[in-house]
């Protein structure tokens, strides 16, 4: 069976693998796609103490047909969305064995690309249950990727009064207006704090949301908040070290009394999430179409992460599928 392991920094191998078995209590399962994840860029990019990385990589949002299941807990044949992380290999293989209960079951009449986004969307759905109220709040989102839209889309539908997309590129604000942004921000065109101070008439951002986990973008939080304003943690700060260490302005956020919410889908039950993002694309509360820009053949993994990591730009890239 094909699979793939990053070899070295900026460089994926495409493999030869023996076919897995499942062991008690696990199903088999034959990969039909998975998407490239922001949170598959750092071992990508080098951070990793040793390389190569184990074959599956960091691969965790991705869809499959159920081969082989013992337990007949599902039918041979049905489709299943699989989360990398509660496995020891990832999802960048073409089976995977996984557990045989407790997955969540996908409708064989929707688009592929579309029920695969419940996962990403079920990880923006679980912060947003920690939020409460956002009725007529002032919403900076910073960062429009995959991660960056659902946010803007979600918060259209929960009632904010101003959805304010930050994104350097251009092509990813086309985006946010169609996902219901209010306002687009580039911070290469405009100043984000005056920009930001403008559009709400000097009272600043009710709510902060940081989808980018950058040093930078994570202090800039500071300056477009109000006090007692609440900032989300979103964005995964690993780019540059495996740790994840950044530095914030502490005393200040105490004096200003933010709140701080942090947010990743490791919960005890993350398939609750999935299924509510999943009742959300089926009923069309959320148009996940415009953020698939690219669907290409697994073999062609090393030009995924190329267009994702490496020079999105010139291709509009926006989230890549790898298709078995």
């Amino acid at each position: 069976m094909k699979g793939a392991r990053v070899q070295g920094p900026f460089e994926w191998e495409v493999m030869e693998l023996d076919k897995p078995r499942a062991g008690q209590g696990q199903m088999l399962v034959r990969m039909e796609q998975v998407a490239i994840c922001g949170s598959d860029f750092p071992d990508y990019c080098g951070v990793c103490p040793e390389y190569p990385l184990l074959p599956g990589g960091s691969g965790h949002e991705g869809i499959g047909i159920v081969e082989r299941c013992e337990s007949g807990t599902y039918e041979e044949g049905a489709r299943v969305l699989l989360w990398g992380f509660d496995r020891e290999r990832g999802l960048f293989q073409e089976y995977v064995p996984t557990r045989d209960r407790g997955l969540l079951l996908l409708p064989m009449d929707q688009p592929r690309e579309r029920v695969l986004m419940s996962q990403l969307l079920g990880t923006v759905l679980r912060c947003f249950r920690k939020l409460g109220n956002l009725l007529d709040q002032k919403i900076v989102v910073l960062g429009q990727g995959p991660a960056g839209q659902l946010f803007t889309g979600v918060l259209r539908n929960l009632g904010a009064r101003q959805i304010i997309a930050v994104d350097p590129l251009e092509y990813r604000l086309d985006v946010s207006r169609q996902m219901g942004a209010t306002h687009a921000v580039n911070p290469d065109s405009v100043d984000v704090v005056e920009a930001v101070r403008e559009i709400t008439d000097g009272d600043m951002a009710d709510v902060v949301v940081e989808v980018v986990g950058g040093e930078d973008t994570y202090g800039q939080c500071l300056d477009l908040t109000h006090r007692f304003s609440t900032i989300v943690c979103f964005g995964v700060p690993d780019k540059e070290n495996h740790a994840g260490v950044i530095k914030l302005p502490m005393m200040e956020m105490q004096r200003r009394e933010l709140k701080l919410v942090l947010s990743v889908n490791y919960g005890d039950n993350p398939y609750a999430d999935y299924a509510l993002a999943l009742d959300w694309i089926v009923q069309g509360r959320l148009d996940v179409e415009p953020l698939v820009s690219h669907v290409l053949p697994f073999a062609d993994i090393q030009r995924g992460f190329e267009l994702a990591v490496d020079k999105p730009i010139a291709d509009e890239a926006l989230k890549v599928v790898l298709e078995f």
